[in-house]
């Protein structure tokens, strides 16, 4: 059920024209590696932001991992791939399975973030299956989706459904996107839930929490040790020859051990039970500080790295990019501290009514990928919009009203005279028009000058949108870019 909600959740995050807000993200509002990331980043996001994380936390100390059992969409995900996938090996012992390496891939996450940088992106599961159903699979099931309507009309006309082709936006980096997702899957060759028992930092997190919760797995002295509930532990949680026994760090209360072939030997349930820890789930002290130390090396070669990086002139941020006072709006942020708070979860591109929004490659830097630029080429701010700031759920991208984006400046909009068709002299000269027609602000004028028609920029109503770029009808590049302003974070 977890990964339907997911799944209709996402779906549902769009821009409505008729002002309604999208819903809320409430499985990454529910993360407690993102609220604490993000928490420790320069900026601080609004105190309910991560009610939800707290919650979840909260749930962990008192009964244990269940988050992970229950809740993760990823972790279902996994379930799904490994049966489907990887039926054959279910009995066969797990490979390169070790369970301390998670705790070191946390440390060294919470060190970058408290020197400013984010790092947990990259492995914490809720933005990693986000970021890949909002720029992979979505856009492919609507593709596909697109391709049934206009072969299946005839038929859906018959039964009474209309149905029509909607928008499908592509993204930046599908493929890297795609290949890291299956790397995760595939892991599953090597034993169920590898992911989960060897690099997740959030189930590090949670196994840290939850080691002392409540829910424990409890067994009967009259177990007649056939090791059915250690085959069938996906986590590895029951030691072989001590089934009576449990890695509580481990457990995540999926009740998959309690199909033993003889009823009332094995339950879970509130009490005490008999632990079971082992080097393999312990994290070396040595190793966790070279972890940590690697996060801090991290953290000082990005923000680095962001200075190099943060006036390159096609970094054009999202509208909700923002500090918000009493008053409005009182100023961009700057890169460092966009960067500290963005989760890279895909939410702003997803909601983009234009599919303008896109993860950046390099222009932002190694640090900044992924994050979300805007790409005037593929589509334009939309005046009536702020979809970006309502579905960010970290603080990234803060909520703001419509009324208020004409004092937000993106960037700026310049014209190549040399390319633009109504700066030609001559023959060439065409009395173009489509930038003032399309301009959303009015920032565009038509003078006279030197013997014709030709199109200026007010800059101090322009705001970047892009929607000229856009509309530029000059070939084989327009005649009319945005770049981001000198003077912007």
């Amino acid at each position: 059920m977890s990964l339907f909600a997911f799944v209709g959740l996402l779906v549902s995050t769009q821009w409505h024209s008729d002002g309604s807000q999208p819903p809320r993200a409430w499985f990454l509002q529910a993360d407690p590696l993102a609220a604490i990331v993000s928490w420790l980043s320069p900026l601080k996001p609004a105190l309910g932001v991560f009610v939800p994380a707290a919650v979840v936390l909260l749930l962990t100390v008192l009964l244990g991992r269940v988050f992970c059992g229950w809740i993760c969409p990823l972790g279902t995900t996994i379930d799904v791939a490994d049966k489907a996938l990887w039926r054959k090996r279910k009995r066969r012992p797990a490979i390169g399975v070790r369970p301390a390496l998670k705790f070191y891939v946390l440390g060294a996450s919470l060190v970058a973030a408290l020197a400013g940088t984010q790092l947990a992106w990259i492995l914490d599961p809720i933005p990693l299956l986000t970021r890949t159903f909002a720029t992979v699979l979505y856009p492919v099931g609507t593709i596909l989706y697109n391709i049934g309507v206009l072969h299946g009309r005839p038929l859906l006309r018959a039964v009474g459904v209309r149905a029509y082709p909607v928008e499908a936006h592509p993204f930046a980096l599908t493929v890297l996107t795609t290949a890291v997702f299956a790397i995760i899957l595939g892991l599953g060759y090597f034993s169920r839930r590898y992911w989960c028992r060897t690099l997740c930092p959030l189930g590090a997190l949670l196994a840290f929490a939850g080691r002392f919760g409540l829910l424990r797995r409890q067994v009967d002295e009259s177990c007649v040790k056939c090791r059915r509930c250690h085959t069938e532990c996906k986590m590895g949680a029951i030691p072989d020859r001590e089934y009576q026994t449990t890695r509580a760090p481990e457990c995540i209360q999926c009740f998959d051990c309690l199909t033993c072939p003889k009823s009332g030997i094995a339950s879970i349930g509130f009490g005490r039970s008999r632990t079971h820890y082992d080097p393999a789930t312990r994290a070396s002290r040595r190793y966790f500080i070279a972890a940590c130390s690697a996060g801090a090396v991290y953290a000082v070669a990005a923000r680095w790295g962001v200075r190099q990086q943060s006036r390159h002139e096609r970094l054009i941020r999202p509208p909700g990019a923002n500090l918000s006072g009493k008053d409005g709006i009182q100023r961009r942020m700057t890169e460092e501290e966009f960067r500290a708070l963005c989760l890279r979860c895909g939410e702003c591109m997803k909601a983009c009514p234009t599919g303008g929004l896109q993860p950046a490659v390099m222009e932002a830097g190694f640090d900044g990928v992924f994050t979300p630029v805007l790409v005037p080429r593929l589509g334009w701010c939309e005046q009536n919009c702020n979809a970006c700031g309502t579905v960010c759920p970290s603080g990234a991208l803060v909520p703001f009203r419509v009324e208020n984006k004409p004092q937000i400046k993106l960037g700026r909009a310049e014209i190549d005279h040399s390319k633009c068709l109504a700066w030609q002299a001559g023959d060439n000269y065409k009395e173009c028009l489509v930038c003032d027609e399309q301009c959303s602000y009015k920032a565009i004028e038509i003078r006279p000058h030197q013997g014709g028609n030709r199109p200026f920029v007010d800059h101090h109503r322009c705001v970047g949108c892009g929607m000229c770029e856009n509309k530029c009808p000059a070939k084989p590049t327009v005649a009319i870019t945005v770049h981001r302003e000198e003077h912007m974070g």
